[in-house]
């Protein structure tokens, strides 16, 4: 297996592909990184409880924006009225862990299984 090239993504694939024989050469197609801080209109839209939802697709995204909040002095305070969409149960444990709820799960984890579960939800509120 070659050096990893990829950086901050989950290595399940990986662990099972060479447990199961394969050599693996991981290629990196993009990286991703967090913001160094969230706009001030956004800022301002989320103190005056003016957005609806905050979707997360990836663990790393909910922890990038726990980081934003915190530099904004209100990680723990995210209103009630905001609704928390999760793709799944990896990203909706640290959406536990650091907001400590989140209110919608994708039963099947896609972005087309998130967005059917926020859909649901939206018919239900």
């Amino acid at each position: 297996m070659f050096p990893r090239v990829e950086t901050g993504g989950r290595e399940v694939l990986v662990k099972e592909l060479v447990a199961q024989g394969a050599e693996v050469v991981e290629v990196a197609a993009y990286q991703s990184g967090c913001a160094r801080a969230i706009a001030p209109a956004t800022a301002t839209a989320l103190a005056q409880g003016q957005i609806d939802i905050i979707t997360f697709a990836s663990s790393k995204t909910v922890r990038c924006f726990g980081q934003l909040l915190g530099s904004l002095g209100n990680r723990q305070t995210i209103g009630q009225n905001l609704c928390i969409a999760s793709i799944g149960p990896q990203t909706s444990a640290d959406c536990k862990t650091l907001f400590g709820r989140v209110d919608v799960e994708a039963k099947e984890y896609t972005l087309e299984g998130l967005t059917a579960a926020i859909i649901e939800w939206a018919g239900q509120n």
